[in-house]
């Protein structure tokens, strides 16, 4: 769905970019911003149907990344050898007994990744929208009129972003203000574990 919105909020921002050269009516500003005002609408559909999704995808996703680097910050990442008793002999587990560290590197890069795609993906939307501003300022004074003026002052009023129901809004610096409050969290965990 975000790969969607942001083709159509990228498309509206070609079309400004392609009409800089060029000398059009009012008429054909009025209608992109009618069309730009669509698109917003579309977004907020969008994110008053899946607000709750995407609130509960950060959600999981954050804990189980803190839950696993808690356990490796805790118990550390090593293989522990598995003796297992075969025909009355003790061998060492089916890989030598790295079965814990080889699963720990896969489920955190798996949860790790996951988060940064979704969130990256749906912060795509937001910076498309972000796109529109500059490109409307980059228009020659030949061209200004009220329409534009109006759909500049639209671009700018307005958060055009998926959210998660209202607590947040995915952007790209949700993300770095995520992966700050990860460290923070897992240094709290440590040192209370420590004592």
């Amino acid at each position: 769905m975000s790969n969607y919105l942001e083709a159509i909020i990228r498309q509206i921002n070609k079309t400004i970019v392609d009409a800089e050269q060029k000398y059009y009516q009012p008429s054909f500003w009025s209608s992109l911003r009618v069309d730009y005002t669509r698109a917003t609408r579309l977004v907020i559909s969008f994110d008053n149907a899946i607000s709750g999704i995407v609130f509960l995808s950060f959600a999981t996703n954050l804990f189980f990344i803190c839950l696993q680097l808690f356990y490796i910050f805790s118990h550390g990442v090593r293989g522990n050898t598995i003796m297992v008793s075969y025909k009355g002999h003790d061998v060492a587990g089916i890989f030598g007994g790295y079965e814990p560290l080889v699963y720990f590197i896969f489920s955190f890069a798996f949860v790790l990744c996951r988060f940064l795609a979704v969130s990256l993906k749906a912060a795509n939307i937001h910076s498309a929208s972000l796109a529109i501003g500059p490109s409307l300022y980059n228009l020659p004074s030949t061209v200004y009129c009220n329409e534009i003026q109006r759909f500049i002052e639209q671009v700018h009023g307005s958060t055009v972003t998926l959210s998660g129901l209202q607590f947040f809004h995915v952007t790209k610096s949700l993300i770095l203000t995520v992966a700050g409050t990860i460290v923070t969290y897992e240094l709290v965990l440590l040192q209370f574990n420590g004592e």
